[in-house]
């Protein structure tokens, strides 16, 4: 099973952040399928790749009450048998990695890849 990780911190307006998220999901080729506090769950879309290399995304986002400050820890797993480097669910972690970074829509403070 192939699973990566990464952790985002961004400055934006706590009522836009789920917006801008599912955005940038769906412009990575994922949807959203489960919403619940500051919890999100995202599937790629089927039938673009085989059943085994499709990635699903666990979101949580950690909101600091005195500041603007968002932390947003993600994790991209599949049941895709990581034997090259440049697997699948790598080069979805990094086509929505770098999607986070440079969005527009808020300030990229800092990540952990």
């Amino acid at each position: 099973m192939a699973r990566y990780t990464g952790v985002f911190t961004v400055a934006v307006d706590v009522e836009n952040l789920k917006l801008i998220l599912t955005d940038i999901l769906s412009y990575c080729g994922f949807e959203v399928v489960y919403i619940r506090g500051n919890y999100l769950m995202a599937s790629e879309v089927h039938g673009q790749v085989v059943f085994s290399k499709l990635v699903t995304i666990d979101i949580n986002i950690n909101i600091a009450s005195n500041t603007e400050k968002i932390g947003i820890n993600i994790v991209f797993r599949n049941e895709e048998i990581p034997l090259k480097l440049d697997n699948h669910c790598r080069q979805k972690f990094d086509l929505l990695s770098k999607s986070i970074i440079e969005n527009p829509n808020w300030e990229y403070i800092d990540s952990i890849i």
